[in-house]
């Protein structure tokens, strides 16, 4: 009961939600020359990506980012007898195990975020990013959202600053959503009984 508890307070408490498929997509879509749809080639080519999108959030991503990033995959192919939900690094990892697609269990989190004007959503797919403007919260496009991950620049529906004037991640219109500190944001959630 505690756990499930915990887990519904970070989902509630996200501040980057990633489509994962959609981010590795542009990349060499599965449907590619040479790979049959559920083949031992597919699956290990998906699994190389999938650790190559997480490694990456873990390199440029702060600590304090990361601890509020969920990452979901399609159960399709899923990695070899792995569970359908585990944390690398902060960073929660989940497959769409329940749900018919991976688009079904991200509008559900958006949906249920006590705060979405504080939640960024990375995907290209219109109906998540409809999903996420109705509910307030700042959509951006997989691919060039990478682009500024890759340089060191991810971009957030809020300012994250380290308390040392550092970091800085503006909307894509390049406008602040509102300057809030990591530790802020920290004694808030505690304020409000979303810290263990």
């Amino acid at each position: 009961m505690k756990e499930l508890l915990r887990d519904k307070v970070r989902s509630m408490s996200l501040l980057l939600l990633v489509d994962g498929y959609n981010v590795i997509g542009p990349v060499a879509a599965p449907g590619r020359v040479g790979f049959t749809r559920g083949s031992s080639h597919q699956h290990r080519w998906l699994e190389a990506e999938r650790k190559r999108l997480i490694a990456r959030l873990c390199d440029h991503l702060p600590e304090f980012v990361r601890n509020r990033t969920c990452v979901v995959f399609d159960a399709r192919c899923p990695p070899e007898n792995a569970i359908s939900r585990y944390e690398v690094s902060g960073i929660d990892i989940r497959f769409a195990v329940d749900d018919p697609e991976a688009d079904d269990l991200i509008e559900r989190l958006i949906s249920e975020h006590s705060a979405p004007k504080q939640l960024a959503v990375v995907s290209s797919d219109h109906r998540l990013q409809d999903a996420a403007k109705r509910r307030g919260a700042t959509p951006f496009d997989a691919d060039a959202w990478l682009d500024d991950l890759l340089e060191d620049h991810p971009h957030l529906a809020i300012e994250i600053s380290d308390g040392a004037g550092q970091g800085g991640s503006h909307s894509r219109s390049g406008k602040p959503k509102g300057k809030v500190s990591s530790d802020e944001v920290e004694h808030w959630m505690r304020e409000f009984g979303f810290e263990e």
